[in-house]
């Protein structure tokens, strides 16, 4: 199953700052998940380089696994976030699934 995080930040300059402090921490956990990360990535203002969050798919075999593996992330142990969502995810359709992939199409 494919599990969707979507993570806000806090908005102050402490969340950024721990943000640049686990930098490292983070992409070595990445690394080390990236067997079941299909997709993560920053949540950025506008046009802008200035994060607002992240975002994750994990694939797993159930929400508590995914769930797992996703709040040993050093940027949910910093506590960045001032809110996270994760739900069950389905990919049907999209050039990262290879077109269509919904229920009875071919």
């Amino acid at each position: 199953m494919l599990v969707s995080f979507i993570c806000r930040d806090k908005n102050n300059q402490h969340s950024q700052q721990q943000r640049q402090q686990k930098l490292t921490a983070h992409l070595k956990w990445v690394e080390q998940h990236m067997d079941i990360i299909r997709v993560a990535g920053p949540l950025l203002h506008n046009d802008s380089q200035d994060y607002q969050g992240s975002f994750y798919i994990l694939e797993a075999d159930s929400l508590d696994s995914a769930w797992q593996v996703f709040i040993s992330d050093p940027y949910y142990q910093a506590q960045i976030w001032q809110s996270v969502t994760h739900q069950e995810y389905k990919a049907y359709a999209g050039t990262w699934v290879g077109g269509k992939n919904w229920p009875g199409s071919s």
